[in-house]
């Protein structure tokens, strides 16, 4: 199999240099692809990969140790899947982000992905962050989903609280 081929429009290229690359796809496919335009496909690929996330209002107001999601959205592709996490504990209600690529959006951005495997990423307001792989089956289940974003949660409470421990011992006294 030759590796050298757009998988978007199928169209050699070996002798494309690597700055108008995505992996092996012209950057203009995936541009065309961003930007709504028909691309020709090869193999179809783009319109049967997508999936798509039944129910993702559902998860508004699911909340673990004063951690909210809210507002959960998605773009007109159904690629990418969006919500805000506030936290209650505190008064000012600090925004965490929860985002969730379907295996769709990684094929786009040229990630070698097996199929079926949701990207699932969260980050509080200083980048300390906490991802996880789930797999299509996984993801039908808003039980499975909700554990995953308890054990994400607790990730970057960790994080936290091990940067401030770092933070503190570190610091100079006069």
């Amino acid at each position: 199999m030759n590796q050298w081929v757009c998988s978007i429009c199928g169209s050699d290229t070996s002798n494309v240099d690597y700055d108008y690359l995505v992996n092996y796809d012209h950057i203009s496919c995936h541009l065309g692809v961003w930007g709504g335009k028909d691309v020709p496909t090869h193999k179809d690929k783009l319109k049967t990969g997508c999936m798509k996330i039944k129910g993702w209002e559902k998860i508004s107001g699911y909340t673990y140790k004063g951690y909210t999601i809210v507002n959960p959205m998605h773009n007109a592709n159904e690629t990418k899947y969006e919500a805000t996490i506030l936290n209650l504990n505190l008064p000012q209600k600090p925004k965490w982000e929860l985002s969730v690529l379907t295996p769709q959006h990684k094929f786009i951005v040229g990630e070698n992905t097996a199929d079926g495997i949701f990207f699932i990423s969260m980050w509080d307001d200083n980048k300390f962050s906490s991802s996880r792989k789930m797999n299509k089956q996984k993801m039908k289940s808003i039980s499975n989903f909700r554990q995953t974003f308890e054990e994400m949660v607790d990730e970057i409470l960790k994080i936290q609280l091990l940067s401030a421990a770092t933070f503190s011992s570190h610091s100079i006294t006069f």
